[in-house]
């Protein structure tokens, strides 16, 4: 089996002493959706910015066994540029990345339409609701086409409704894509709705203290999030989460 990633015995330690990750090991299939759980303050946010480069672990090692893949990140803001409209805010990253401005249009109109938004190309940031603007920040992400998107709870701050919404939308983006997804959550739900895998974080230092595999075959429609399938897989979660939350 090929995997996209290995993480190796991860540590970070910042500079005021925080030890926010110790040991974390762990290998990403290529193609996987996985998402981390753990308790508040565990690392699974500062795993996301290892795997982007975006941070230096202090010990340890994030490894690309088949060469290091293009990524996405989706942040927990959307982060849009208020002055620009949807479409440009998806195009600009393509073009700082040397795509021409034609191309870049093009290619950022096309990930919109396929977020459901092919009407508000020309809207401002200011003119979309909280959902609305995610979806930007979506189609921002895979306009590039990653071959690994990283999302840190990007639904957080949405009503339930909303929230239910994009998670089917990115399991339909993911089925079509077949990216690996790393989508950190503190929602037991979500994780079990979207992942393969889930894989828990113990309390800071985070250290990865179970690996639970969802059997579950997609589609999954909104009759599973009431399945007895589900149910017991959100069982054994919550079961290793109250262990380690003590």
């Amino acid at each position: 089996m090929t995997h996209d990633l290995r993480l190796d015995r991860l540590a970070k330690t910042y500079p005021n002493g925080t030890a926010a990750l110790q040991e974390l090991s762990a290998e990403i299939e290529a193609g996987a959706f996985v998402s981390l759980l753990g308790p508040s303050g565990c690392g699974k946010s500062t795993v996301l910015r290892l795997i982007a480069g975006l941070e230096l672990p202090s010990r340890g090692s994030v490894e690309w066994p088949r060469g290091r893949a293009a990524l996405g990140f989706i942040f927990q803001e959307p982060t849009l540029m208020a002055w620009a409209s949807a479409a440009k805010n998806v195009a600009l990253p393509l073009e700082l990345g040397g795509v021409a401005e034609a191309d870049a249009g093009q290619r950022a109109r096309a990930a919109l339409d396929k977020v459901g938004l092919a009407g508000f190309a020309d809207a401002l940031p200011r003119e979309l609701s909280g959902g609305m603007r995610m979806r930007v920040s979506i189609a921002r992400a895979l306009a590039a086409e990653p071959a690994v998107l990283l999302m840190d709870e990007p639904f957080a701050a949405l009503d339930e409704l909303t929230r239910g919404k994009l998670n089917d939308d990115l399991l339909g983006l993911w089925t079509e894509r077949r990216f690996t997804g790393i989508f950190v959550t503190h929602s037991v739900f979500e994780a079990v709705y979207l992942s393969q895998r889930i894989l828990i974080l113990s309390g800071r230092p985070g250290h990865l203290v179970a690996d639970i595999r969802n059997p579950a075959p997609y589609p999954r429609e909104a009759g599973y999030r009431t399945s007895p399938a589900f149910n017991a897989t959100a069982r054994d979660i919550l079961s290793v989460l109250e262990d380690v939350s003590t």
